[in-house]
């Protein structure tokens, strides 16, 4: 079916025409009318040209952390809004755009991506998809948004605690975390690389593996899916779940052992007392990066996310050594309890997403609250997956899949079969 990437972009750019200002603002770091009428015009020249772009006509919002060629990396920061432009595209960008998909604005995000709740003082927090009030996730906050509205089909995030899963979730689409070196990140602004993963979301199921594979630059392998042999665990990941939350996890098990898969539990209590290594690590090594810049973001920046990063003066020498090293341990732990499983299950949350008032008066512990599940996935290099749960009211993506680095392809498998 012949694609009319103007008409498409006409009546996107109606849609982000016809939100209120302050909603775009919130959304959207940059977005230029004209820059995108300009490169969708080159990209129906080149598919009129016959140019192979399978991608063509998929219109993708970029996190404000990937570089573009001519636009300033702010990373939902005033210190960085001060930078030049970028002078080239990262990897991620330049191959998508290869491919044929056209870049629909850059997009908001929590400040320098400290955050899994997805809150901005500085051009303000845009409201979930499904639900007024509510918060939209972070640190990949715009994104989400932009895709749960309807605004494009796909959007570019990282994450380092959780932070292309939470917004997913609190937008009710698709977020896939990637093993760590799936995807080429020159040219995206770091904040801790022990953890620091580029992914995308998207509206559907094929959508993000389209946009995986491309950004990936390789095809992820297709392989019959039977019966699953699913890890449910115990002690980390389910414990302590808010009750509206456990009652519908129990019937998503339920649901799934009455189609035939295999679930059972597993021990996970050491995983979950380890969380404390990734505070040390993310915050030692986002550290590094700012020590300069302290004081000057004592003037400009979001005091929520200095307090993170100034967690690490805190720690005495050789914590982040004696950190990574822990960590080591605890991945080796991980993969030897998957062993004979396909995947892990969990809720994405531990409980529903607050409201945005809520959060503001109480950050560090909801903050905190939504990273809980997500980041011990990113503790023990792993890849997941938050996928539409189609049981809940509002319908948050709150079913997580979980497995050891290098599972990407069956967990996409895994998803589009007990979605």
């Amino acid at each position: 079916m012949s694609i009319d990437l103007m008409l498409v972009v006409e009546a996107a750019l109606a849609k982000v025409a016809a939100l209120p200002e302050a909603t775009r603002r919130a959304i959207f770091t940059e977005f230029s009318p004209e820059r995108i009428r300009t490169e969708a015009a080159e990209l129906t020249r080149r598919h009129l040209a016959g140019e192979d772009m399978p991608l063509f006509g998929l219109l993708v919002s970029v996190k404000d952390l990937y570089d573009e060629a001519g636009q300033v990396t702010s990373a939902g920061s005033r210190l960085l809004a001060e930078r030049p432009p970028a002078s080239r595209d990262a990897e991620a960008v330049a191959r998508l755009k290869a491919a044929g998909a056209l870049m629909f604005g850059r997009t908001s995000m929590s400040e320098f991506a400290y955050s899994g709740v997805g809150l901005n003082p500085h051009h303000g927090t845009p409201e979930s998809a499904l639900a007024q009030g509510i918060i939209p996730g972070g640190s990949s906050s715009g994104g989400a948004v932009s895709v749960g509205l309807g605004l494009c089909d796909a959007a570019l995030g990282t994450d380092t605690g959780g932070s292309l899963r939470i917004p997913a979730a609190a937008n009710g689409i698709w977020g896939i975390k990637p093993s760590q070196d799936l995807v080429d990140a020159t040219g995206i602004y770091p904040l801790a690389g022990s953890f620091d993963t580029a992914g995308p979301m998207a509206r559907d199921a094929d959508t993000l593996r389209r946009v995986l594979v491309v950004m990936a630059g390789e095809p992820l392998p297709v392989h019959p899916v039977g019966p699953l042999k699913i890890a449910v665990p115990q002690g980390a990941f389910t414990n302590d779940l808010a009750p509206e939350v456990a009652r519908w996890f129990e019937a998503r098990c339920a649901a799934l052992r009455a189609q035939g898969h295999s679930l059972t539990e597993v021990d996970m209590e050491a995983i979950g007392a380890a969380m404390v290594l990734n505070k040390t690590i993310v915050a030692a090594e986002a550290q590094a990066i700012y020590h300069d810049d302290l004081a000057r973001l004592e003037e400009i920046g979001d005091p929520r996310v200095l307090s993170r990063i100034r967690f690490a003066e805190t720690l005495p020498d050789g914590a982040l050594a004696e950190a990574k090293a822990a960590r080591g341990e605890v991945v080796a732990r991980f993969e030897a309890l998957m062993a004979g499983f396909d995947m892990a299950l969990a809720p994405t949350l531990p409980m529903l997403p607050p409201s945005i008032e809520a959060t503001e008066a109480e950050f560090d512990r909801l903050n905190a609250a939504m990273l809980r599940n997500t980041s011990l996935v990113n503790l023990v290099d792993g890849c997941a997956i938050s996928l539409p749960s189609g049981d809940l009211s509002p319908a948050y993506s709150m079913l997580m899949l979980f497995a050891p680095r290098g599972r990407d392809a069956l967990l996409l498998q895994a998803a589009e079969t007990i979605a």
